[in-house]
């Protein structure tokens, strides 16, 4: 049925071809010559760390749930296969593709627009953002974790306003990051009992204390950027808080000789919780601290696979681990097991110490955000109360406090921008696209992508049951998540080539500009000062003339 109807398709642009060819024209591209399919949906999906068999169990259950209707899956290795498939879109059925892309939806557009001379080659999400799941009284866009959706902009915003936004790709995974522990490792070291997850990183750094003196370590490959997104990223959000923390990625920074904010500027560097965060880096991850293992780099160069195994074995005394929920999914798809004999977990992510002392960045006044928590000691009763362990809170401490600190500790990284799906505007079945993509939020279809992906779980608000211990620490450190990751939508990010987590002067990741025994950077505020020179005066001049 498909091929007939698209062979009638290719007719269609034949004659249309001649026809302007006759004229002197090139020959573009013109969705207006689909013809709609209804039974047939073909998807190409990318394998990133969780599998395939989520995928073809939801395939399984929307063809049961819709009689007649076929559902194709092609699976690859390389994303660059989809690149092709996209730029030769004539030979191609393909009607969704999961995918990642780095660069964030509005370097997506971009390149994909361009195949075609301007015209789109990917079409808007936003009805489907905008449908009821059936039976559940409520949109895909409401069930969603609405933090979640800033990576999928497909340009910037200079207002707070997102009645406009348009969206051209959605997460099909959480894709959350955060701080593993090994319970198993620790108990052994300290004795069950004699130790707690930290609320605060200072709690995190005097647990490492503990941990190094009784030979227990983190591991963070440096390489591979782990600590960066895990916990540099978040704790420089929780201390701007989530809503000053995104205009960065708008390229919105404050001026405070002026009292006003100010588009694509290069203020944006000059968030003091930048700086701050990069403090905490310092202190866990530095050679100098000895918290981390010594020799993380000897293991393996980017074998992420070989670190994931030496963490969960309880033999190699390795306590902490920055890594994502894809962790115990990777570990039984390469060597048949979940997780060893350790008992694994997830902390929800420690808030930084130092958001006592935060101010609104983006206000003329600049009033201090937590007026009435003065010591780390309150901060971390705060997060007691917060997160339910305790009834009362702290002589003094104020709702708005208690709400600011809330979102702190909600806030967790997430890869939900490297986990995406985007629907071609050449495809046939764009109903049936969309009525797939409904289904994934429905209940029904999140519980079947959870019961065939260890650890992965789907963007979407649900209260999960019978999860084993590592998923129901991540559940946990998630359901109510503040997500936050690089997000490079702002064509600041994906076209003029501004950064956020890296320097164009200086060769590896954050990771390694802080974890190499033998680097340039010394302290944090070294590596503080290197952005805020690489991002300012000629060099910032350079980026923002791309974009004007």
């Amino acid at each position: 049925m498909k091929n007939v109807k698209k062979i009638a398709s290719l007719v269609l642009a034949v004659l249309l071809l001649f026809s302007m060819t006759a004229c002197g024209e090139k020959e573009t591209f013109d969705p207006n010559n689909i013809v709609e399919d209804t039974t047939t949906l073909d998807i190409m999906c990318l394998h990133r760390g969780y599998g395939f068999q989520w995928l073809t169990a939801l395939k399984e259950g929307f063809e049961a749930a819709n009689p007649g209707v076929e559902v194709k899956i092609t699976t690859i290795s390389k994303s660059d296969i989809i690149r092709g498939d996209i730029k030769n879109y004539k030979k191609s059925e393909i009607d969704l593709y999961f995918d990642i892309y780095a660069t964030g939806m509005g370097g997506l557009v971009q390149e994909y627009s361009s195949y075609y001379g301007g015209k789109q080659a990917l079409r808007p999400l936003s009805d489907v953002l905008a449908t009821q799941i059936p039976g559940e009284g409520i949109t895909v866009a409401e069930k969603m974790h609405t933090t979640l959706l800033a990576p999928y902009q497909s340009a910037g915003r200079d207002t707070a306003d997102t009645a406009d936004d348009v969206y051209y790709g959605l997460p099909y995974m959480q894709g959350t990051m955060g701080m593993y522990y090994n319970e198993t490792v620790i108990n052994e070291a300290l004795g069950e009992g004699n130790w707690k997850v930290p609320n605060t990183t200072d709690e995190l750094i005097a647990l490492c204390e503990k941990l190094k003196a009784a030979g227990c370590y983190m591991l963070v490959p440096g390489e591979l950027d782990q600590y960066t997104r895990t916990m540099f990223i978040p704790n420089w959000a929780q201390y701007e808080g989530f809503e000053n923390w995104l205009k960065f990625y708008e390229g919105v920074g404050y001026d405070k000789d002026r009292s006003r904010e100010s588009q694509q500027s290069s203020l944006i560097y000059q968030q003091q919780g930048r700086a701050e965060s990069l403090k905490v880096a310092y202190d866990l991850i530095s050679p100098e601290n000895g918290f981390v293992l010594s020799n993380t780099a000897e293991i393996g160069t980017n074998n992420l696979n070989d670190y994931q195994k030496r963490f969960v074995d309880p033999k190699n005394k390795l306590a902490l681990y920055p890594c994502g929920d894809w962790l115990m999914q990777e570990l039984k798809d390469n060597s048949g097991e979940s997780g060893g004999a350790s008992t694994v977990k997830m902390m929800k992510t420690p808030v930084i110490s130092s958001i006592i002392d935060s101010v609104n960045g983006y206000s003329a006044d600049q009033e201090k955000r937590l007026p009435n928590i003065s010591d780390d000691a309150t901060l971390s009763a705060v997060i007691d109360y917060v997160d339910g362990r305790i009834d009362t809170l702290p002589a003094g401490v104020t709702e708005e406090e208690v709400a600011f600190v809330k979102q702190a500790r909600n806030t967790i990284s997430s890869q939900a921008d490297m986990h995406m799906v985007y629907a071609p505007e050449f495809s046939d079945a764009k109903a049936l696209a969309n009525k797939f993509l409904v289904y994934m939020a429905s209940n029904e279809g999140i519980q079947i992508l959870k019961d065939n992906c260890i650890g992965g779980f789907a963007p979407y608000k649900y209260e999960y049951q019978n999860l084993s211990v590592t998923e129901q620490s991540i559940y946990d450190a998630t359901k109510e998540g503040v997500f936050v990751g690089d997000y490079k939508f702002h064509e600041l990010f994906f076209f003029a080539g501004a950064k956020s987590t890296s320097l164009t002067s200086a060769a590896g990741t954050m990771d390694s500009y802080i974890t190499s025994p033998v680097r340039e950077y010394k302290s944090a505020q070294e590596l503080n000062d290197a952005f805020l020179k690489e991002n300012s005066g000629a060099k910032w001049d350079s980026i923002i003339s791309k974009i004007n």
